[in-house]
């Protein structure tokens, strides 16, 4: 199946509009000292195995724009597929110490305005954030081994279908079509009563913490 195609997102340039965009997609938290929980005595972190790395190599797009460091993501993967082991001792470390780099937090930011929307309203851009692709590959080594927990029988629960690997939207309204029917069909005197809650959080990923 081919990509839809549409007319192409002009970014966003203004000065003055973009740091009030940006200060309204990504609004200040003050955020309190996190430490992480302490896990079991004597635990130990596996390293990172050579198809871990494969694995998450796989998942990087070649043409994708890089992030800060202006790698291309060609280039890097071809950097591990070349001295694999130097970037397994990294992971590995990053790992076993509880550290994600500080520089791979970095972004490339670039605002792109949504058709037909007015062109002064903060709400009107879709932000898009690269990230440098030696930090894409360990969230992606670090999302496949919590998948082997969430995924797990006694893991996440058969309702849940955001972020998760072979579910979607479709899947999410289908089981919620369903209990509706199985709650009002039958016999009449039988029938059960059935309400659907939604929540919709404005801009909450980006204020996530």
């Amino acid at each position: 199946m081919s990509r839809l195609r549409g007319p192409r997102a002009t970014p966003l340039r203004e000065p003055t509009l973009v740091r009030r965009t940006v200060a309204a997609l990504f609004p200040t938290v003050t955020e309190a000292l996190i430490r992480p929980p302490a896990g079991p005595a004597g635990a130990v972190i596996p390293g990172v195995t050579l198809e871990e790395l494969r694995g998450a190599c796989t998942r990087i797009r070649d043409g994708a724009a890089p992030g800060p460091d202006g790698v291309p993501n060609r280039a890097l993967k071809l950097a591990v597929v070349l001295r694999p082991d130097a970037f397994l001792r990294v992971y590995s470390a990053c790992l076993s110490g509880g550290v994600f780099p500080s520089p791979w937090k970095r972004q490339r930011l670039v605002l792109l305005s949504k058709p037909g929307r007015p062109p002064d309203a903060p709400s009107s851009y879709r932000p898009l954030c690269m990230l440098d692709t030696a930090g894409k590959i360990l969230e992606r080594i670090i999302c496949r081994r919590l998948e082997g927990y969430t995924e797990a029988p006694d893991g996440l629960s058969d309702h849940q279908h955001g972020f998760r690997r072979g579910r979607s939207t479709v899947n999410a309204i289908e089981s919620v079509t369903t209990a509706a029917r199985e709650a009002v069909g039958g016999a009449r005197g039988s029938r059960k009563y059935c309400a659907v809650v939604t929540l919709d959080v404005r801009n909450a990923f980006n204020s996530a913490r």
